[in-house]
């Protein structure tokens, strides 16, 4: 599922667009958090056949019935309780024998079975029902807009978020999946769309026509879907790697043209996911649009978006990958719990990224990465009001930027852990073993760390099971000649953005290189706040660089440049920009910026104060002919889109800012000759000769 996409998924549901007013009775039932339990253990729905008999679009109500295939899991059992909000229960039957002692509480409903049956039997449990369908207060739930009705499967506020029960009684949770038909009679200048493959329509004597979609995978309730209106389909076969897959895009009638240009890439988005992630298992790839001002919903092979993201453009390209991506990750294999939504959302997120690398190159990926990161290192936990694990997240930050962007940042960093090979094999294993099942993130750490050969146990409790992030930094280096080469003694440190406890097991990728840009590359294994490694390199170093192709989603954004004229330069993500006065040879220039404290004075300084939350390092190969200024931007604000870089900040006016440097750890801070060009709030602070080493921003102590 995705939200707004203009500010990355950071959007909260509160915000969203589009907010239905539903009665106060009903509020009262979506919000109540007294949900019993799975009753997995009691009986399992296998099927699912689901008939609205009449869509009434005045009064926007439905009426029904649906037959629920039951096998009983235990012997003796007397009873089955079935979720169903807001509708109103007209009869019920169990195998054709009407029961008048079920009891519904507009939440759900209890029905007592005519026999005591042994364990193993299959019995059919048929509801009918009508009413106006619930909505929930925030988003999901059954919609009527003018001529179009539809559901989006999941509520944001609603407990659980599971929100099948909107529309049909059913067993509302991640775990109990069924397959589907569904039998859908509306006017007959109106097309029904469902989940599944259209296998026939009925025309009735009544001017109506009935249509029958078939789900013959197993899902949640949650991924069901139902979409009503005038459409028309656009229709295609794509190329599989087990058969040819057909797909349909039904989009309004003025909206065709649009809709083929929006989807032109869709070939290339399962031919790039199957690669990475394999056989794509389902029967058909479907989308529909529906009248939601924001969002959209992986409904399994009936993925409901936006009617206005179908612009004829690849605007909300991002989208349509994100929630095609569902079809492996939450729809063939389901987190089992809300707690464990990141192995939908983040992943899925991930994915998106993971197309534009494949599509758009190295460096749109890393671009989308790292502004990804950015993110998350600056206001997630603003915005989430707090650091949280992505793994055991609590109800309401269930579709939250932690679960989405910070796991995202997760995806990327287990990648760059584990390498290309191990991960993309390791996640084929995953949804060939796993393909219509649930897992917890325990059991993915177990799945991965097994189909892999590498213990994830230190990986997942830092990155998965922990709030904040580690920060990585080479402290300093010496360096011994030998006969055999160049022996360097790295001595490592790790720092921490919004936990306490230092993580372990660490895999982080060291680049070595001297002058004359030779490099070599190391794999440095280290656990806790400091280490010491000894490598062996061909060359004398110049500079010792921790991650410079951002392989690991630490408390840092960076990027490296290759400058060889004069001109301004920015580096993305990092609040820093280099304005080059003289350059005769190419120089490799890498800012990283530090979320994290930059170490203190190392004596007192009096009514100096330097920055809590984070500072700059500048690296690279510099000749001795370069020659530039830089520029260091500082943010005060704590209420805006750009803002939450420096509360811990306190100052009158520009003139109370103060700049720092220091070659690099073993030394102390010094101020450095700067002008401030900007207010209390905002502005840059220049430096008029850029020296490798760190720089942060500090301010004289008010009185």
């Amino acid at each position: 599922m995705m939200k707004f996409r203009n500010s990355l998924l950071l959007i909260l549901p509160s915000l969203i667009a589009v907010v239905v007013i539903v009665s106060a009775q009903e509020r009262s039932v979506l919000k109540r958090n007294d949900y019993p339990n799975s009753r997995i253990d009691t009986f399992d729905v296998v099927h699912y056949t689901i008939n609205l008999t009449e869509v009434n679009f005045n009064q926007k109500t439905i009426k029904g019935f649906t037959d629920l295939q039951i096998v009983l899991k235990k012997d003796g059992i007397d009873t089955v309780m079935l979720d169903l909000i807001a509708l109103t229960v007209d009869s019920i039957w169990v195998d054709e024998i009407g029961i008048g002692s079920y009891r519904y509480d507009k939440r759900w409903i209890k029905i007592p079975l005519p026999f005591r049956y042994d364990k193993g039997t299959s019995v059919q449990v048929s509801v009918f029902y009508h009413g106006k369908p619930a909505i929930d207060p925030a988003w999901g739930g059954f919609y009527f807009s003018g001529r179009t009705a539809y559901n989006m499967g999941v509520a944001m506020q609603s407990f659980p978020h599971n929100f099948g029960r909107a529309w049909y009684p059913c067993v509302d949770n991640f775990i109990d999946k069924a397959t589907y038909d569904y039998f859908i009679t509306v006017d007959k200048d109106l097309t029904a769309v469902c989940s599944g493959v259209l296998e026939e329509t009925f025309w009735n004597d009544d001017g109506t026509i009935t249509f029958f979609w078939s789900m013959k995978q197993e899902i949640p309730t949650y991924l069901s879907s139902v979409a009503i209106s005038d459409y028309i389909a656009i229709h295609d076969t794509i190329g599989g790697v087990l058969q040819p897959i057909p797909s349909s895009i039904y989009v309004s009638p003025p909206d065709s043209l649009k809709g083929v240009n929006s989807f032109k890439n869709l070939p290339k988005y399962i031919a790039h996911f199957e690669d990475l992630f394999g056989p794509y298992r389902w029967d058909r790839i479907g989308y529909v649009t529906v009248p939601f001002h924001g969002g959209a919903m992986e409904h399994a092979s009936n993925i409901a978006v936006s009617q206005r993201s179908v612009d004829g453009t690849l605007r909300s390209e991002m989208l349509f990958v994100h929630e095609l991506a569902h079809s492996w990750f939450g729809n063939l294999v389901t987190c089992q719990r809300a707690e464990d939504m990141w192995l939908n959302e983040g992943w899925a997120s991930y994915a998106e990224a993971l197309f534009i690398e494949r599509e758009y190159g190295i460096s749109r990926f890393k671009e989308y990465v790292r502004s990804n990161h950015e993110r998350v290192l600056r206001t997630i936990h603003i915005r989430d009001e707090g650091y949280f694990p992505v793994a055991g997240i609590p109800h309401n930050l269930t579709y939250s930027g932690t679960v989405y962007n910070k796991g995202a940042s997760v995806a990327h960093t287990l990648r760059g852990y584990l390498g290309d090979e191990l991960f993309f094999q390791g996640l084929k294993e995953y949804f060939n073993q796993y393909r219509y099942r649930d897992i917890s993130s325990a059991g993915f750490r177990d799945f991965l760390g097994y189909s892999t050969e590498t213990d994830l146990t230190d990986f997942f409790n830092s990155w998965v099971f922990s709030p904040g992030f580690p920060h990585f930094s080479v402290d300093s280096f010496t360096v011994n000649q030998t006969i055999a080469g160049y022996d360097v003694r790295l001595f490592l440190r790790q720092k921490l953005k919004g936990t306490d406890a230092f993580s372990f097991s660490n895999r982080v990728e060291v680049t070595f290189m001297d002058n004359t840009w030779h490099s070599h590359t190391a794999t440095i294994d280290f656990s806790g706040e400091r280490s010491e490694k000894s490598l062996l390199i061909p060359f004398l170093p110049a500079v010792v660089m921790v991650d410079p192709e951002e392989k690991v989603a630490d408390a840092t954004t960076d990027n490296y440049l290759v400058i060889d004229s004069v001109g301004k330069y920015a580096f993305d993500a990092t609040y820093c920009v280099v304005h080059v006065d003289k350059v005769t040879d190419s120089v490799l220039l890498r800012i990283v910026h530090n979320w994290v404290a930059p170490d203190n004075f190392r004596q007192d300084r009096g009514n100096l104060v330097i920055s809590t939350s984070r500072y700059w390092t500048i690296e690279g190969v510099f000749p001795g002919s370069f020659a530039a200024r830089g520029s260091f931007f500082y943010n005060t604000a704590t209420s805006n889109r750009s803002g939450w870089l420096d509360p811990d900040l306190e100052i009158r006016s520009k003139d109370d800012l103060i700049l720092y440097y220091r070659e690099g750890p073993v030394a102390d801070w010094e101020i450095c000759d700067c002008s401030v060009d900007g207010d209390n709030i905002s502005g840059e602070i220049r430096v008029n000769n850029l020296h490798p080493g760190e720089y942060a921003i500090g301010h004289y102590l008010l009185k």
